[in-house]
């Protein structure tokens, strides 16, 4: 699929929003990564069979939503410095790199089957124009000591547990935006979770744009303060909860 085809089928699932996010978008550099992902899905099982017949409009199009209304919010420029949690093969996060403007972005991820395969094409191959703006990370989040003003997660860890893991990559002032489905949690956990992480709920946005896909929603919140001493806690606990909490 080209460039121009790429546009044409985004035209096509986002008719009311496709004129408004043209222009921010390198549409040539989507196209890459999404022949990048076709390419290496089987080596690094990035998808499902049945969803590696519908990589655009089910990843890399619900990516793309998210990221633009992050900047629409005024949360994304040049200067921001954007981490993305369990990225995988780079899902959101190499999106906020498609953009014009580019962000710094770090791409997080434990487990370096999937990510490393990125790193690969990144450094040596199609995708090399991104290399200075681009930094892969193998460690677990809750272990890394660096900054960041926008952390963004998509589907890692259930929420609002995902607040805990990322708590620390968020600086003082910066936002942690989860990208969720659909919104099924115990209220009074994320209270517990928000308190302790040192958030507070500046936003939720539902795109219902991409309902054809099912719910999705964005929270953006917003660090005020340290996390409280002994959080986040050991992977083993918060797995655990997580555990309990779905039963």
């Amino acid at each position: 699929m080209s460039s121009t085809e790429i546009e044409e089928q985004a035209k096509i699932f986002l008719p009311t929003m496709f004129e408004r996010i043209q222009n921010d978008f390198n549409w040539n550099r989507i196209e890459q990564y999404q022949e990048f992902l076709i390419r290496q899905n089987e080596r690094g099982g990035f998808f499902s069979k049945n969803d590696a017949a519908v990589i655009f409009e089910r990843h890399i199009l619900d990516c793309l939503l998210f990221v633009w209304k992050l900047k629409e919010e005024g949360l994304v420029s040049r200067e921001t410095k954007v981490a993305d949690v369990g990225t995988g093969p780079g899902l959101p996060g190499f999106i906020f790199l498609c953009l014009k403007q580019l962000p710094s972005v770090i791409l997080i991820d434990s487990q370096r089957r999937k990510l490393f395969l990125l790193e690969e094409e990144v450094m040596h191959g199609n995708l090399s124009e991104v290399k200075d703006r681009i930094t892969f990370s193998y460690e677990r989040a809750e272990d890394m000591k660096a900054k960041f003003d926008v952390v963004t997660s998509r589907a890692v860890v259930p929420y609002p547990f995902m607040i805990e893991v990322a708590s620390n990559l968020v600086k003082r002032g910066g936002v942690l935006c989860p990208y969720l489905g659909q919104l099924r949690f115990d209220e009074s956990v994320e209270k517990r979770v928000l308190q302790y992480s040192g958030f507070h709920i500046k936003k939720e946005i539902e795109l219902s744009e991409l309902d054809f896909l099912g719910k999705r929603h964005i929270k953006i919140l917003q660090k005020d303060s340290d996390t409280k001493p002994g959080y986040p806690r050991l992977w083993k606990d918060i797995v655990k909860e997580t555990k309990q909490a779905n039963g």
